[in-house]
């Protein structure tokens, strides 16, 4: 009795404290040069890198290159194609009876986008920038002196104050002392975080933001521009490099403020632009840490702060390594851009069948309420009697696998007593028929 009191406890604790954890995820591959010399030729190079440009050699792709490092919230790559396994027969009974199931909760995304304003609370981000939600979100000003949100249907110029001040920041000081026109600046986060319903699996804390490579002009955009206007890639057309048409000496010195910034943790680029920024930097290249390739990030930018103070909840990500990230590290992301990258066909191949609903693959199950902090819970609540439903159908299926845990750790406790007993030379723990015997409960 003590010990399922102790376990049945812990399973209680378990249920008001929750977890808190950290999904890092990103967006499809975008084709690049390969090795870890200069960018390819149509990618700016400063003067004195001219000379190293002209005598580059291929770089040898025999090595396998290293999985890159997933920089949290973005989008999973898809993988290189592989042969699908043999299918296994089925040894199950037809006869055998469907195992229970809970009833499925409502994907947080839908709650989360479907709450248009913040909570009237101190700002707090909580959680992991993909696990999360925010509390007492501030909204970025549609305009500013130099800034302009884009796709305001979406309603995520929300953040974090800190975040919220960093972006009117690096406008103005982009614009003062960079050559840059002005920020379009994308998605921040939900009024109150959480999931969105599409585009992304991070922004979640009201700390990333992202910004696009596209200067702002120098008019007041249109609702509806904003809308439809697209954010242009600055790779070339066959997405291997930098183009030099669409790169000028604002694009480095924008990002490079952006890194250099205390607040900023990571500024996440494509591989391609992060090889251009090495051979583009001079002396200073202690901001190139922050600066990590990843997929996509070819037409904007993605920057995220540190957790701030007052966020004792926010789970922030380990520091980046210590170099400047322009050795083996952009070497082995060209390498595995090379090694994915699609053979061209000569001849058009018609297009794969239609798959019906019913037999595509299930993809990875949307986050609930129960995969989120507890704390996000009167986040969600404030003020949306709408979403009592959801938070008690949350608890009460963590309830339930609270109560199967305690219960699990109950019977593994109960086996150890009892094989320790019985090498002692001890009683036997009696045990339910249920339950498999040790080892050294076999007579001699």
């Amino acid at each position: 009795m003590r010990i399922a009191s102790v376990f049945s406890q812990a399973g209680l604790g378990l249920i008001a404290g929750g977890l808190v954890a950290v999904s890092l995820a990103g967006a499809e591959p975008v084709k690049t040069g390969v090795g870890a010399g200069p960018p390819a030729v149509n990618a700016p190079t400063p003067p004195a890198a001219t000379a190293a440009v002209a005598s580059q050699a291929p770089a040898a792709a025999s090595a396998e290159p290293a999985r890159p490092v997933d920089e949290g919230g973005e989008q999973v790559p898809p993988a290189a194609p592989a042969t699908a396994p043999p299918a296994v027969p089925s040894t199950a009974s037809a006869a055998t009876p469907p195992k229970p199931s809970i009833p499925p909760l409502t994907a947080a995304k839908t709650l989360f986008s479907a709450v248009t304003v913040p909570t009237q609370a101190t700002s707090r981000a909580i959680g992991g920038y993909a696990k999360g939600c925010l509390a007492g979100g501030q909204a970025l000003p549609v305009d500013g002196p130099a800034w302009q949100v884009m796709r305001l249907s979406r309603n995520r110029n929300w953040g974090h104050p800190k975040l919220v001040a960093m972006v009117e920041r690096l406008a103005n000081d982009a614009k003062a002392k960079d050559g840059w026109p002005g920020l379009l600046v994308g998605d921040l986060s939900q009024p109150r975080g959480g999931p969105m319903s599409s585009g992304h699996a991070s922004h979640q804390v009201g700390l990333d933001v992202d910004i696009w490579l596209t200067p702002m002009p120098d008019r007041v955009l249109p609702r509806e521009e904003r809308e439809t206007l697209e954010a242009a890639s600055v790779l070339s057309e066959d997405g291997f490099a930098v183009t030099r048409e669409k790169w000028t000496d604002a694009h480095t010195n924008m990002i490079k403020r952006a890194a250099s910034y205390p607040e900023v943790e990571r500024v996440l680029v494509h591989p391609a632009i992060k090889q251009v920024l090495c051979y583009a930097a001079k002396e200073d290249r202690g901001w190139l840490a922050k600066v990590r390739p990843y997929w996509g990030h070819d037409e904007h930018i993605h920057v995220r702060i540190s957790c701030p103070a007052g966020s004792g909840d926010c789970k922030s990500q380990p520091p980046p390594p210590g170099d400047d990230g322009c050795g083996k590290e952009i070497e082995d992301w060209m390498k595995l851009l090379e090694k994915i990258k699609p053979e061209p066909s000569p001849i058009p191949f018609p297009s794969p069948p239609a798959v019906e609903a019913k037999d595509k693959p299930k993809g990875k199950q949307p986050l609930t309420l129960v995969d989120l902090p507890p704390q996000c819970r009167p986040v969600l609540a404030y003020g949306n009697p709408a979403a009592a439903k959801d938070i008690a159908e949350a608890v009460a299926v963590e309830s339930g696998a609270a109560a199967k845990l305690a219960s699990a750790q109950e019977k593994s406790s109960k086996a150890a007593l009892t094989a320790s007993a019985v090498k002692l030379g001890g009683p036997k723990v009696p045990m339910a028929k249920d339950e498999k015997s040790s080892p050294g409960d076999k007579k001699n």
